[in-house]
């Protein structure tokens, strides 16, 4: 990435992510926040950091875990699936809210412009398929596992629709003719 599309980039994501704060303060708390480079050191440090946090404030078991377990998903996504320079870093954010109906998760990373209408498709797909069908998805996948060129094999934003009961809302942003923007808002409720 140039200098000019990473300056683009960057300012993009900042300023969503001001955005995003500002208005999770106008109807809620943060729980906690992370924005930088992603790594799977960042993802234990957060997941322990959200764990304490639902410990302390007595946090239903069920909803401590499915919020966990998709803390987990988003964060492998950013880590996989988000650009990341030739230095290895990279700019995104998850945010982890709560308000009166429950917990929110916003999460945000660039993402090549090449690759949005596949991600679009994918995405669209698991929404409009039934909710009971997800699970005999994620098996078949589980059995005749497809391995991308990254060794993964594609079942996280399955698990994440999945896990989230289709709470999940995403937005893709065209920040340069190069980069675009991947935004995902999970709304887990309390009951």
């Amino acid at each position: 990435m140039d200098p000019i599309h990473r300056h683009i980039c960057e300012t993009t994501i900042l300023s969503e992510y001001d955005i995003v704060k500002k208005d999770i303060h106008e109807n809620g708390d943060i729980v906690c926040q992370y924005i930088g480079t992603f790594t799977q050191n960042i993802l234990i440090s957060f997941v322990s950091l959200l764990e304490n946090y639902m410990n302390e404030s007595i946090a239903s078991h069920v909803i401590q875990k499915r919020l966990t377990y998709l803390v987990v998903e988003t964060i492998q996504n950013i880590i996989h699936h988000s650009y990341k320079h030739p230095d290895n870093s990279q700019l995104a954010y998850i945010i982890i809210s709560k308000n009166k109906i429950g917990y929110t998760i916003n999460t945000s990373n660039a993402i090549e412009t090449i690759i949005a209408p596949n991600l679009i498709d994918k995405v669209e797909y698991l929404l409009k398929t039934k909710k009971t069908r997800l699970p005999e998805l994620f098996r078949k996948k589980i059995a005749n596992p497809e391995i991308n060129d990254n060794g993964l094999g594609n079942l996280g934003l399955l698990t994440i629709v999945s896990k989230s009961d289709k709470n999940f809302n995403y937005k893709i942003s065209t920040m340069t003719s190069k980069y675009s923007l991947f935004h995902i808002e999970i709304n887990l409720n309390y009951k």
